[in-house]
């Protein structure tokens, strides 16, 4: 058994579904204000047998989007029972549902308390009205701060997606996102900056004047901000993008980057495993049509140093942990001088600092995350 696998493997389910498209995501999902649920779940389990994925332990289940909670609380609860079914949950450590906070509703949380599960991550974005309308989202500051306090009561870990850096918000408007955010009974937060693809509307709205592309400086002030308020009230800054309160770090995201195992179902859902020989990762069809229509998945190999390489990218995104150089290179079959190798440009340049096998970015260096990345994964020595 390689290294790590006995920490179990991380379920990651994608529902395609969104009730309305905002103008900034790339994400893959189809507008269905009625989905087809049995369709749906049909369609998993087809995937699962064909896999044979059936009666495999999972430690961590995450059921994202697109919008789980579009399909209601008896289309989720489906769901949930339906992976109890499949999978091997009797020692599960996790199981996060996404959910928009309209969505919210005491029939939605007693359907998921009722179906086992702990965590709900709540895309807020922001709590301003008139940045919630730049995004194009449904609901308001009110209805979030309402969605938070309710999942709490029934005993859900909540987790609180925010945007930072969005261009033409008002003055004020992130500090009172903070403020708020922090006031709340919140147990994690994840800060990303608006980030723009080309082919999503906003480009359009950019085109005819009705929007403008983000500031990068505009974003990093923002994101430093953030850092600074939610550390003060007593968040850890775990991972570039997520703040937790100590013993509420995300269990699933944290497998991601600590090279544990993880299956993804649905379209355009990726697995992964990690081997000696390298890594295989798996990505099934985009678009909900493909995927039904049984439309091959994609496959790529990475040979053991280019598995290497990325581990320890990978690994730099937890701030307090760090990669752990030794279990890339006994994961990999490198030798630790391989490692240092890899790593000297980053500690040439002074972007991150070692303490035994534990390799970290330095404070200051958590928004060049990426630059480092492209330091170390530059090499190509397979």
């Amino acid at each position: 058994m390689p290294p790590g696998d006995h920490e179990g493997c991380g379920l990651y389910v994608h529902v395609p579904v969104c009730v309305r498209a905002c103008p900034y995501c790339d994400f893959d999902f189809v507008v269905d204000r009625r989905p087809d649920v049995e369709a749906l779940v049909d369609a998993y389990r087809r995937e699962c047998g064909e896999r044979e994925l059936f009666g495999r332990t999972m430690r961590t289940v995450y059921v994202g989007g697109g919008t789980p909670s579009a399909l209601g609380p008896g289309g989720l609860a489906s769901l949930v029972h339906a992976l109890r079914a499949w999978f091997d949950l009797g020692a599960v450590e996790e199981v996060t549902v996404e959910a928009n906070p309209e969505h919210v509703t005491p029939d939605l949380l007693a359907a998921l308390v009722d179906a086992g599960v702990h965590r709900l991550s709540l895309g807020v974005q922001s709590f301003d009205p008139d940045v919630l309308a730049l995004l194009g989202r449904r609901h308001d500051g009110s209805t979030a701060s309402r969605a938070v306090e309710a999942a709490a009561s029934r005993g859900l870990s909540v987790s609180v997606d925010l945007i930072a850096g969005v261009p033409d918000a008002p003055d004020g408007a992130w500090a009172d996102d903070l403020a708020r955010v922090v006031s709340l009974p919140v147990d994690h937060v994840s800060v990303y900056a608006l980030s723009i693809e080309p082919d999503v509307p906003w480009t359009a709205l950019v085109r005819r004047g009705r929007r403008r592309m983000p500031d990068p400086d505009h974003q990093a002030a923002a994101l430093r901000r953030a850092e600074r308020v939610l550390v003060a009230a007593g968040f850890v800054h775990y991972e570039v993008a997520s703040y937790a309160r100590p013993g509420k770090e995300a269990v699933h995201n944290t497998g991601y980057w600590s090279l544990r195992p993880y299956v993804g179902i649905g379209p355009s859902a990726a697995s992964a495993s990690y081997e000696a020989y390298g890594v295989v990762r798996r990505t099934n069809p985009r678009g909900l049509g493909a995927y039904l229509g049984g439309d091959p998945a994609e496959v790529e190999r990475l040979g053991p140093a280019a598995g290497a390489r990325e581990a320890l990218w990978l690994g730099l995104r937890r701030l307090v942990a760090g990669a752990d150089a030794e279990a890339v290179a006994d994961r990999f079959g490198r030798s630790r001088a391989w490692i240092d190798g890899v790593l000297a440009p980053a500690f040439a340049r002074d972007w991150v600092v070692a303490d035994g096998s534990r390799i970290r970015l330095r404070p200051d260096m958590w928004l060049f995350h990426d630059a480092v990345g492209r330091a170390i994964l530059g090499g190509d020595d397979d």
